[in-house]
């Protein structure tokens, strides 16, 4: 089976101090709302944006010299950004974070212009593709932070098993002891996306097969913390610190030690077998965690380009 691979930058105070507080059972069953619609707001930011880059691509396969490359500008960075430069590159990325749907036709026409000036008025976005509705967003995006909670409801209470609205029932110890890390950043990337790849490409198998440390990354334990603090008679997996499979968290990288493990790449750049464009998302992606003041980590299937779903 292939890797649908992705790179984020990650709030990890988020994570901290809402979403595992939220999985643990604290507060009302509605405290995560507020962060739900905005995830369904950034969706249709994201999927406009994409839109837009889809219509450029399309433009671009039927006319020759268009300076647009679909590995990044579709199925790389997130939203619909042209440009070089890591500043110039955070602050796009910010734009598109404050930006209402209505702003994004703006933003996405100035980065037509930054592919070639003359390119104005000629390319439109696609408008094939449709979202769901608004409250079926939220349903996708809360099933599964409600599943979790359930878990951690039903072992306080000494039960061992969660029910779904469908009326499945699932092992409670088990589901939260397998699920929370890739749910977790799964819901922070609906917030704020990670970069797009395809295959073996993540940093931490890219230093093992080059012979390399992977400086700065650790196993993603911080995003089970507080539930192993509170469930610690769960029998806790120790996750290694990279990508083992499908559906996957692998290497975490804290917020102070995203610098260092940027630089650390980039000196061993020659020795990673990645490609120039991979290595590229892998370097922005990080770029923009550290300008941020976030963490990072590698994913899989968060995205897939095969079934539209797009950063």
């Amino acid at each position: 089976m292939g890797f649908d691979t992705s790179f984020h930058p990650v709030d990890l105070p988020l994570v901290e101090k809402r979403l595992l507080p939220f999985l643990a059972g604290h507060g009302e069953d509605d405290g995560i709302d507020d962060l739900i619609a905005r995830a369904v707001e950034m969706r249709a930011v994201r999927f406009r944006a994409k839109a837009w880059a889809l219509g450029a691509q399309e433009y671009a396969l039927d006319h020759d010299g268009v300076p647009f490359e679909a590995r990044l500008h579709v199925w790389g960075r997130p939203f619909f950004i042209v440009g070089d430069g890591l500043d110039r590159l955070a602050e796009d990325v910010r734009r598109y974070l404050a930006a209402t749907l209505d702003d994004v036709d703006a933003i996405a026409a100035e980065m037509v212009g930054r592919l070639d000036p003359a390119l104005a008025g000629r390319i439109e976005p696609d408008e094939d593709g449709h979202l769901p509705e608004d409250d079926v967003l939220a349903a996708g995006f809360a099933m599964p932070l409600r599943m979790l909670r359930g878990a951690a409801v039903a072992l306080r209470r000494g039960e061992r098993h969660v029910r779904r609205s469908d009326g499945r029932e699932f092992d409670a110890a088990r589901l939260l002891m397998r699920e929370v890390p890739y749910c977790v950043v799964e819901f922070a990337a609906a917030l704020l996306p990670g970069w797009m790849s395809r295959g073996c490409t993540w940093p931490t198998r890219l230093c093992e097969e080059a012979g390399l440390r992977a400086e700065g990354f650790t196993a993603p334990t911080p995003l089970t913390g507080l539930l192993r603090e509170e469930f610690p008679a769960l029998d806790w997996p120790d996750p290694p610190a990279t990508i083992t499979g499908n559906y996957t968290v692998g290497g975490l990288v804290p917020t102070d030690a995203v610098a260092g493990a940027r630089a650390h790449l980039a000196v061993h750049r020659p020795e990673l077998t990645c490609d120039a464009l991979d290595a590229q998302k892998i370097d922005e992606a990080m770029g923009v965690a550290e300008h941020l003041g976030l963490g990072f980590c590698e994913a899989t299937e968060i995205y897939s380009g095969m079934e539209g779903s797009l950063n």
